[in-house]
């Protein structure tokens, strides 16, 4: 709070009486400027937390769409990989089939034709 000072002249115009009354009036409307201000502060700082809650809320909804987004696109890679894996799977297993059952033809055609050579072999070679 600020020291008031009246000026003399205005001092011997308005006597001690009123000159205190005058300083009192105007201590009293400089205070009544104080509290003002400070409600006016509250008010603010009320209006802006009230703003930067609101963009808060804002941000987490955008970053949970943006999650929600991810997770869609990732579930789909994944599914198109595990699909694509499935068929590499699937072609793995039928070219070991098809090995496997060349692999059998061989052995049992070598199962036949041994014996059969091993008699023609024989025959020939006394």
């Amino acid at each position: 709070m600020a020291v008031l000072s009246v000026p003399r002249p205005l001092q011997e115009r308005l006597g001690e009486a009123a000159t205190e009354s005058l300083v009192e009036m105007l201590r009293q409307i400089e205070s009544d400027q104080e509290d003002r201000r400070e409600v006016q502060k509250e008010q603010l700082l009320q209006v802006l937390e009230e703003r930067f809650l609101r963009h808060v809320a804002e941000s987490e909804k955008r970053t949970n769409a943006e999650i929600a987004a991810v997770r869609v696109d990732l579930g789909k890679e994944i599914t198109a990989v595990r699909v694509d894996l499935g068929k590499e799977i699937a072609d793995v297993r039928k070219e070991i089939t098809i090995q496997t059952r060349w692999i059998l033809a061989v052995l049992a055609g070598a199962a036949v034709l041994i014996p059969i050579l091993q008699r023609v072999m024989t025959a020939l070679i006394p």
